[in-house]
């Protein structure tokens, strides 16, 4: 891509928030010491190639430039209608579950998923979705458990007008 790389980066988190469904405040926020978004991008280079990764964000910018709705791009890099993912495609999932879980899962069934760094799991989105925290670590006070969690728009669940998690 020629925007550089601040833009690059830029542009993979404005993707991954449409993809995952979460806020870009939580994808890429203003004060950001894991960064995770470089990391998963740096990890996404050396597992893929950066030119799959440059196919997919030049994918996205196109998508986004023609006002589509934000389900409607992450439906079409996602490739939800085919029966025959593409490379780019593929890529797309497995971005979406190194946002999750913090693993990269490899396109060979064969090979293992490798956890990307300690910071990976522990931010992975899926504790957010779930109003949970991974094992043996949580930043939630002693007995939070007995309140109602709060909304998932609290987590920074990117929801449509009216949206609920009800």
């Amino acid at each position: 891509m020629s925007n550089g790389t601040n833009g690059r980066l830029q542009t993979f988190a404005a993707m991954s928030a449409v993809l995952t469904g979460f806020q870009a405040s939580v994808i890429s926020p203003t004060l950001d010491p894991v960064n995770l978004k470089e990391l998963y991008l740096q990890t996404a280079d050396a597992r893929a190639t950066p030119a799959l990764v440059d196919q997919l964000l030049q994918q996205f910018t196109a998508l986004q430039g023609q006002k589509l709705p934000n389900q409607q791009i992450a439906n079409t890099l996602l490739g939800t209608a085919s029966t025959t993912p593409t490379p780019t495609e593929l890529l797309a999932q497995t971005i979406v579950k190194m946002w999750y879980l913090g693993s990269w899962y490899p396109q060979n069934p064969q090979e293992q998923p490798t956890v990307v760094s300690s910071q990976a799991y522990i931010g992975g989105l899926a504790w957010q979705a779930a109003q949970a925290h991974p094992m043996g670590y949580s930043t939630f006070t002693f007995g939070y458990w007995k309140d109602v969690p709060p909304p998932l728009s609290a987590f920074g669940v990117d929801q449509p007008e009216g949206g609920s998690n009800e």
